[in-house]
Order: structure tokens, then sequence, then C-alpha cells
């Protein structure tokens, strides 16, 4: 591979590295400021609290991410056409992180939080994922990420890039979710 190859390779990864690392700071800096109580109240009987959405994050993350690798090792090049895949994509992915717009959605039972979690734990596991997710990421930095896919449940195909910003929207869209349920947590 050429260096220029590989010199946007590395901008491409760092770039997606940056968006997710610029959300989950929004993340741990809205829990950091809620004290256990509020963070365990749920705003209503069905819904999460902002401590269960802090675990699904992290749970998701750890779920997903060796899932990404194993595809930047495993996957056949160009699986997918991906002026197809943008054409039959139900949602823009910059949508994912809106629920007005993609809808709310129900998650597989193995992501599910556990309920009262203690803050400390949640915000050192949300930073462990992605100390984790990072660490196993980092061998992937000179491979066209844009070259394999991840088959995501709701959005189709995408690049294993577009995975990557894919996570980081979905910590917005629960970053979201958290100041809902907090507007209607008494605190």
């Amino acid at each position: 591979m050429d260096q220029g190859a590989v010199a946007k390779n590395h901008e491409r990864y760092d770039q997606a590295v940056a968006f997710m690392d610029q959300a989950r700071e929004k993340v741990l800096a809205l829990l950091a400021s809620v004290p256990q109580q509020r963070a365990d109240r749920r705003p209503a009987e069905n819904e999460w609290s902002v401590g269960e959405i802090a675990d699904h994050l992290a749970i998701t993350e750890r779920a997903v991410m060796p899932q990404v690798v194993k595809l930047a090792a495993t996957a056949p090049l160009h699986e997918f056409d991906y002026a197809e895949v943008l054409k039959k994509r139900p949602h823009r992915l910059e949508d994912a992180g809106d629920v007005t717009i993609t809808g709310k959605a129900t998650h597989p039972p193995e992501l599910t939080p556990t309920p009262n979690r203690p803050v400390p734990q949640l915000i050192e596991a949300l930073r462990d994922a992605r100390t984790r997710t990072k660490h196993e990421l980092a061998p992937l930095r000179d491979q066209d990420l844009a070259e394999k896919f991840f088959n995501h449940r709701r959005f189709g195909p995408m690049t294993l890039y577009e995975r990557l910003y894919f996570t980081a929207y979905h910590d917005l869209k629960h970053l979201g979710q958290m100041q809902r349920a907090l507007a209607r947590v008494p605190g």
C-alpha cells in the first residue's frame, strides 16, 4: 500500500475515533453531574434510568467492537456495492442519533442494562469500554475500512468507518434520552 493511501486511512480512522471520543465525553460529563438517586430513577415504568442508559452504552460497545475487529480481519473486500447500500439505507447515518427521524428501536436482550449501578462504576465501564475499543482498533489504522462492511440490523450494511461513526451517533442518541429522562425525574 502506498504512503498516500496509508496517510488517508490514518486520517479517516483518526477522525472517526475522535468523533467517537467527543460523543463519549459528552455522555461522561452529563453522567458525572448526576447524583446517584437521580441516576437510578426511571422517568416512567417502561423507560430506562440515566444509569441504565449509560450501562447500555458500555455493554453495547463491548459487544459490537470485537465484531468490527473480526470483520476487518475476515470480511471480504467490497462485499456490498456502496452506491446500492446508500440507495437502500432507510435513514442517513447522521440521523441515527435522532429518534424523531429513525424512531425508537428495540435492543437485543443481551444489551439490556443492569439497574441501580453506582455512577462511578458506570463512568469506569464507559471509559474502560472505550479504552478497550481503541486498543483493539489500533492495528486497523492502516487499513482502508471503507472496503469492508458491518451489517447493522436496522440500517443495513455500513462500512467499518461508518460503524465507528455510528457508535458516536448511538452515544448521542442516548445522551438525548438521558437529558429527557433527567428533565422528567425530580431533582
